[in-house]
């Protein structure tokens, strides 16, 4: 007889469970019936929605861009199990929601991976606060400023060239490994003025934090999305996270002695400033809290790194395929440096329109940030006709947007420097273009990669060729705290003869 009331006490507790999510999820319906009723919508299974397809990453990609198709629209909504995104890759709705202070706060459920105390800066803060850190910031990202690292750019990438060159005539080697290598040195030289030695202890613990920080956020991204995030949590990544915190706090304290021994408060500004000596100034200057200068030092270090040393290695993957675009580039990069690269300076930057055009292309098919994502703070006009209640999430998709056929041609998934041509740049919206996003809310960081970007490239494309047997359109993207790939394919380095 117990057993018997167990088990009916059990389905009573599940039929209430269901009632009371059913009509929690027809309230949440009802609530956005104004944004479903006018904008095509996918709903999926109930209590599910269309969380199925995201299952494989190998395919979200794909799957995203099936779903505009069905939809047929540039603008739609999808609802992830219980909770409804709007989807967008229309330029005129992107530039709407990007320049737009309605839409400044990022959407909370696509950064959860970002809420680990360390990398929880400037990526992510509320709208409120965002605006006065990135004006105590800004100073690093000054013109003048990245010009000033320009020696630190072409030692770094004479240190990436001199490693490759130990892999020519070896057949296709994994390269990406060095580059992130180079790549977390330049970002710990520029961001952190941390000089460290490639073959002491340090470095290579520095290094395997790093990697094994990257890997679990990925993780962490990835089951942020169905509400697991805790399950990437694991004492191994807490382990992690701490070194890393420790490290930047030890950093913090070493440089405030340093401007308390010098009296920083003295108006005299040095000619480079790497950005602890900025968040660190702030944090005299009372404008920063120790946590905060912690945060955003890390995220700027974490930041600068993920973007840059996947670029790069898009950039040399695309050169390698393309071999008649790589010798394009070559010949240019000749023209400039006919003797060879020792150094390069900023106007040398100005005389390479087709590598310019190269670059352009290379992050408009593989974006560092594949896509972002806003939510309303209060009741907000999306299109006309179209109102977005409080709390409502908006997701631009600029790996979708940067291959869709009606804005950049029924070969938009083809690898084209031509795109940039003066010429067809001017038919196109200006916000169907944006690798590093746009609006007030942009990459604060966006010169610093493609200027350290097109230096690298210089010295490598100058000295060698490469080239490799892995077909273009095999590659596969996947999502993670930036754009990855499934697999990463291998080239050949050569030495040029000239």
């Amino acid at each position: 007889m117990s057993t018997l009331i167990g088990i009916q006490t059990l389905i009573i507790t599940v039929i209430i469970l269901l009632l009371t999510a059913s009509w929690r999820l027809y309230q949440k319906r009802k609530y956005y019936r104004g944004v479903t009723s006018k904008l095509p919508t996918l709903y999926g299974i109930p209590f599910i929605g269309v969380a199925y397809e995201m299952l494989d990453v190998n395919k979200i990609f794909h799957n995203m861009s099936m779903g505009f198709d069905k939809i047929n629209a540039l603008t739609g909504c999808i609802w992830v199990a219980t909770t409804p995104y709007v989807l967008s890759v229309d330029p005129e709705v992107i530039k709407h929601v990007v320049s737009s202070p309605e839409f400044l706060n990022k959407a909370t459920d696509e950064y959860t991976h970002f809420q680990n105390g360390l990398f929880n800066g400037l990526i992510v803060t509320p709208a409120k606060q965002w605006k006065a850190d990135r004006k105590i910031i800004s100073p690093f990202f000054a013109h003048n400023n990245i010009v000033a690292f320009f020696p630190a750019f072409n030692g770094n990438a004479i240190s990436l060239k001199n490693k490759l060159e130990r892999l020519t005539g070896q057949g296709e080697q994994h390269i990406f490994t060095i580059i992130k290598e180079c790549g977390l040195q330049l970002s710990l030289l520029t961001i952190m003025d941390l000089k460290v030695e490639e073959c002491s202890d340090t470095y290579r613990e520095i290094m395997q934090a790093f990697n094994n920080f990257i890997d679990h956020m990925g993780k962490d991204f990835l089951y942020g999305w169905f509400g697991l995030a805790f399950l990437s949590r694991t004492p191994h990544y807490n382990r992690v996270r701490k070194y890393l915190k420790d490290l930047v706090q030890s950093l913090t304290k070493t440089h405030l002695a340093l401007q308390l021994e010098s009296n920083a408060t003295s108006n005299i500004v040095e000619d480079k400033q790497p950005m602890i000596d900025i968040t660190v100034k702030a944090l005299r200057q009372g404008l920063f809290s120790e946590k905060q200068v912690v945060v955003e030092g890390f995220t700027m270090l974490a930041a600068s790194y993920e973007t840059s040393v996947g670029a790069v290695y898009t950039c040399l993957l695309m050169l390698a395929m393309h071999p008649e675009i790589q010798e394009r580039v070559f010949q240019e990069i000749r023209s400039v440096f006919p003797n060879g690269v020792i150094t390069v300076e900023y106007e040398d930057l100005k005389k390479l329109p087709y590598l310019d055009m190269f670059v352009l292309e290379a992050l408009r098919l593989a974006p560092p940030v594949p896509f972002i994502g806003r939510k309303t703070f209060q009741d907000s006009e999306l299109c006309p006709g179209v109102i977005l209640p409080k709390g409502a999430r908006i997701i631009i998709s600029i790996y979708e947007l940067h291959r869709r056929k009606e804005i950049w041609g029924t070969d938009s998934s083809r690898f084209n420097p031509d795109n940039f041509l003066p010429e067809n740049i001017a038919k196109r919206h200006p916000y169907s273009y944006m690798p590093f996003s746009k609006g007030s809310r942009n990459c604060i960081g966006f010169r610093y990669v493609e200027i350290s970007l097109r230096i690298i490239l210089i010295h490598a494309v100058r000295s060698f060729k490469f080239s490799t047997t892995f077909k273009y359109e095999d590659i596969v993207h996947v999502p993670h705290i930036s754009l990855h790939y499934k697999i990463e394919p291998p080239l050949s380095i050569e030495v040029r003869a000239n």
